[in-house]
This record gives structure tokens, C-alpha cells and sequence, in this order.
């Protein structure tokens, strides 16, 4: 497998052990996807072996992973970024451009699905995926990790998380399989997010994932259901003088439509690593950023097993 992969791809060099990778002094940067309980010791490692850091979501499977992982980076003076491809999503960035300007007014609701089904090539493929310890939950961490910074891309930080963990419908897993919470931003707003694996139909028994937005706000609302297209209905008579908006009328009211071609986030995130590299500027999915949505997770399941809501530090 390691042979044939190095063959597909060119002048690759492929071994059984990271710490290879980490005493080649040919190696400037190492990308970690591997169990989320396993992501802090090898990102420790390559920190003190002088090598910058792309690691995947979510940094650590604990805060004081995280910490371990951002004190190493600073000590080595190396980058660690966390490869959380939600914050450069076109699409996401617009819509946050949107509420920026003002478009619907002061946002007072945010509602987040991710409507996922558990095919059994997903089981045999990531088996790991099945350990509570070794995915450090479950789908509130794999997928949930996203959206909650979604929610602080777009409304802001949150103040507190009041979770419930639905009945399991896949017993071989031992993290959640579908999970809720009702978050209260700061400002006062407050947020919908709903993650599951149980979710079939046409579209999700096949395979992709359904992920549906939308936001209202006092002047009015912004939706997103396939991932392309942003539906804005707003108050605002200069809404329609904005770029690369179509309007639809229907009995005296309208409602836009904003297309935003789709891009690859993974491309745009590892071109985003690579210029940090360069440069020495801090990326903006940061370990110091990406520990945030991770603090929220856990104070999620913290809440899921007292039934109280849980404060966000």
C-alpha cells in the first residue's frame, strides 16, 4: 500500500514510522491525520524537531493536549495551524461579508445541521472512529468542532452550551452518533446545532453530507442548503445594488439569491499553511484560535452528562 501510493505519487519516500519524517532534515513541515487522541504527541514531537505543524481538526483531544501543542510551537518557534477548512470556505466568508454590511440587521438566531449517515465503509475504513478515547467523542467532536466555529466565524464567542445526547442508533459506536446543543452567544443571540449520523435519505445514504445555515436578524435572513447558494430575504431597499445578486419576487416581496462558485477549502487551507510558512505570520486557524472551538465541544459533553448548560470561558 505504502509502495504503490509513493509510485502514484512521483518522488515520494513512504515508512512505517513519523519519526522517519522528523530526523529528515529534508522535511521543513509535517501534516498530522491521524486519531484525534494521537494529534498532540506527534505535533510535540515535530515542534521540538524543528518541523512547522498542519495538523488536522480538532487540535487535541484535551485542552492540556492543546496547550502542550501550542507551548511546543512557540518554544520551537515553529507554525502550527489547525486544518479547520470551514474558515476559507468562499461561501462562509460571504455570508459573514453579508452580515457585516449589515444586511439583516443585528443576527438574534443561527441554526447549524449536519445531516450525516453512517455507512458501513465509513466503519471499516476509520475504525478508530468507533473508540470514544481515540476520537475523544463522537460526531458532537468530528463534526460539531466545525460548526461551533462556523457559529463564532459568524455571530461571534459563545458564552455557554446546553447539550443533549439523542438514543444511539449505531451500538458499535461508543461516542455519540447524534448529538444537539443550544448555545448562547455573548451578544446575546443564540444558536441551533444539530449533528447526526443517523440522518438517511436519497442524498446522505449515498454518501455526502447535507449541511444547511441559516440566520435571521431583526431586518431579515440569510439561508444556505446546498452548499452554493446563499438565499437572503432583507428589509433593506439597497440589498438588490450588491455584486452578483439575482432577485425572485413573490406578492410584493423579494428574495435574493447570491451564487458563490465552489472552491476546494482543503487547497485553500494548505496554500494558506504554506504562506505562513513563508512569511512567519500567524494563520489564522492558529492553535491559539482552533483551541477555542475545542473548549466548546467539551463543554458540550460536560453538559450532555450533568444536564446543565456549561459555561464557555
Amino acid at each position: 500500500m505504502r509502495a504503490s501510493l509513493a509510485t502514484a505519487q512521483g518522488e515520494v519516500h513512504a515508512g512505517v514510522d513519523y519519526r522517519q519524517a522528523l530526523d529528515d532534515v529534508s522535511v521543513d513541515a509535517v501534516d498530522i491525520c491521524l486519531p484525534h487522541n494521537l494529534h498532540a504527541v506527534v505535533a510535540v514531537e515535530a515542534a521540538q524537531a524543528g518541523k512547522h505543524v498542519l495538523c488536522e481538526k480538532p487540535i487535541a483531544a484535551t485542552l492540556e493536549q492543546a496547550d502542550q501543542m501550542i507551548e511546543a510551537a512557540g518554544r520551537a518557534g515553529v507554525v502550527l495551524m489547525i486544518a479547520e477548512n470551514v474558515r476559507f470556505s468562499p461561501l462562509l466568508r460571504k455570508v459573514r461579508d453579508l452580515l457585516q454590511r449589515g444586511v439583516i440587521g443585528q443576527p438574534a438566531l443561527i441554526q447549524v445541521t449536519r445531516q450525516c449517515y453512517l455507512r458501513r465503509s465509513f466503519l471499516e475504513q476509520r475504525p478508530w472512529f468507533l473508540s470514544a478515547q481515540a476520537a475523544a467523542g463522537g460526531i458532537m467532536m468530528s463534526g460539531g468542532v466545525h460548526d461551533f466555529e462556523t457559529m463564532r466565524m459568524l455571530v461571534g464567542e459563545v458564552e455557554s452550551v446546553y447539550a443533549l445526547r439523542a438514543r444511539q442508533r449505531f451500538p458499535e459506536m461508543e461516542g455519540d452518533d447524534t448529538s444537539t446543543a443550544l448555545v448562547r452567544f455573548r451578544d446575546g443571540a443564540v444558536g441551533l446545532l444539530v449533528e447526526s449520523f443517523i440522518m438517511k435519505s436519497l442524498v446522505t445514504a449515498a454518501g455526502p453530507e447535507i449541511h444547511t445555515l441559516r440566520i435571521d436578524g431583526d431586518l431579515g435572513s440569510l439561508s444556505v442548503e446546498d452548499g452554493r447558494t446563499i438565499r437572503l430575504f432583507s428589509e433593506r431597499d439597497d440589498v438588490a445594488s450588491l455584486n452578483d445578486v439575482a432577485s425572485l419576487s413573490g406578492e410584493g416581496l423579494v428574495q435574493h439569491e447570491i451564487y458563490v462558485p465552489e472552491q476546494d477549502t482543503f487547497v485553500l487551507e494548505i496554500g494558506h499553511f504554506v504562506r505562513a510558512v513563508r512569511t512567519g505570520e500567524e494563520p489564522i486557524t492558529s492553535g491559539r484560535s482552533q483551541r477555542k472551538p475545542l473548549e466548546i465541544v467539551l463543554a458540550a459533553y460536560r453538559s450532555m452528562e450533568s444536564g446543565q448548560p456549561v459555561r464557555v470561558l
